[in-house]
């Protein structure tokens, strides 16, 4: 006769059956918590700088990255909801570093949703915004309206008849104001100051007396100096006064060696604008980009009218030879940092006035002129991503890669981008803090 076996308790059994899965050489999943999200599949590009998984699998829960890694150490939880991303590419939502929003509060929501429809999911208003803006860019980073990641410098600081000339800005006379003024923007609470450090024919510049106490008090108040230069003058004296954050590129450098020690002593980072310079001219010579619907749609219609005017494209072809000549030298110097090791990020100067450059595509553009310079497309993408998110966060970010613990702000790719850069704007899909966007109520089509 038979002996029967003794009843055993549910953790007993489940104990004994991990048991047995871990002497096979298996982890058991783990059970999904509701609203799991997996994409199995995919190619991985994390934005660290690391080589591509081919086979990955990337779980999402709450708002966050839960894993990230290849498909055999990835387990997909249980009962999650899995997309599959055979043929995919994933990689970071990109972070935008030098934007300005103008128009009403509405017209700046429509620019923050076509930069969501390009996945950019982080972006820094440098410069051109007054309270009720800032208090915009504030409710975008609490996540209170549907808008990239907001970081914002409230409005800049120039010499009273210097550039820009055209929108309102802090144009102190003496240090007293400049100090004061800086200390208004704290009040609002702002992530940076902006100094504009440049000037046209016929406009002055913001002297260094002025810069140096507008840094100094932005430091005091626990607020980062960001400065808009272009002559290795200016960088000395600002690299003096405690900026480390520049805008724009350097186009008179004596001694380069010099130059990058002292910008890797001081930690220093470059956002160069390369879509901005090009912009003068690019529509002019192809005009066939306005035919790109995406690119129509994203465009401010004051830009799009102006460079769908075949006299306007005719004017801006004047006496370009001279913007290109600059514009290869930005490339050189984009390349020069880049080989040293100087953290240099993607920021087009989309929205600035002129309305060149297009919320959003002007970001992907960026990349590719970035590859232009002679970056390799994972270089690139790290300047897009893991650098720029490093910059806006002063060293480690949440956000900017994908790997555990960090936001779920992640793009969805039909082609690697490694293999052509172009290929980030092969969008599927754009995942910002957890949950797929509906890209078309995002950017209306004409």
């Amino acid at each position: 006769m038979l002996g029967t076996m003794p009843i055993q308790p549910k953790w007993m059994i489940a104990g004994l059956l991990l048991a047995a899965l871990s002497s096979c050489g298996e982890t058991p999943a783990p059970t999904a918590a509701p609203g799991t999200v997996a994409i199995v599949g995919a190619r991985l590009i994390d934005g660290t700088g690391a080589d591509p998984i081919e086979d990955s699998v990337v779980v999402i829960q709450d708002a966050r990255i839960q894993a990230a890694g290849p498909r055999s150490s990835t387990p997909v939880p249980e009962g999650a909801e899995v997309v599959d991303g055979a043929g995919k590419t994933i990689m970071p939502g990109l972070v935008e570093a030098h934007a300005h929003y103008h128009g009403d509060l509405a017209k700046v929501e429509r620019q923050f949703k076509t930069q969501l429809y390009f996945g950019v999911t982080t972006s820094r208003s440098i410069g051109a915004d007054p309270p009720d803006k800032v208090a915009k860019m504030h409710e975008a980073r609490e996540g209170k309206i549907l808008a990239p990641r907001m970081y914002t410098a409230g409005l800049g600081f120039t010499h009273p008849k210097g550039n820009p000339s055209n929108f309102h800005v802090n144009k102190p006379a003496t240090e007293d104001e400049a100090r004061q003024m800086v200390r208004d923007l704290a009040a609002q609470k702002v992530d940076f100051v902006k100094i504009w450090v440049s000037g046209k024919e016929g406009e002055s510049k913001i002297v260094p007396e002025i810069r140096a106490v507008v840094a100094d008090e932005a430091i005091k108040n626990n607020i980062v100096p960001v400065a808009h230069i272009g002559e290795e003058a200016e960088f000395r004296q600002l690299l003096g006064a405690g900026v480390r954050d520049f805008l724009h590129t350097v186009g008179d450098i004596g001694d380069e060696a010099e130059f990058i020690k002292l910008c890797l002593d001081n930690g220093v980072a470059f956002s160069p604008t390369l879509t901005h310079i090009q912009a003068s001219w690019d529509y002019a010579e192809r005009p066939e980009l306005l035919d790109d619907p995406e690119i129509r749609a994203a465009f401010e219609p004051e830009g799009l009218a102006r460079w769908s005017d075949p006299k306007n494209r005719e004017e801006a072809l004047k006496n370009v030879a001279e913007r290109k000549a600059r514009f290869q030298e930005a490339l050189g110097f984009v390349k020069m940092l880049s080989d040293a090791g100087v953290r240099v990020t993607a920021s087009t100067d989309s929205g600035a006035s002129t309305w060149n450059v297009p919320m959003g595509w002007g970001t992907h553009r960026e990349l590719e002129l970035l590859v232009d310079a002679g970056l390799t497309p994972l270089q690139a993408i790290v300047a897009a991503t893991r650098n720029g998110a490093e910059l806006m966060a002063r060293g480690e970010s949440d956000y900017g890669t994908i790997e555990a613990g960090k936001a779920a702000d992640l793009i969805v790719l039909d082609a690697d981008p490694l293999a052509d850069i172009r290929n980030t704007r092969k969008i599927n899909r754009v995942m910002l803090a957890g949950k797929w966007l509906n890209r078309d109520e995002l950017l209306p089509r004409p």
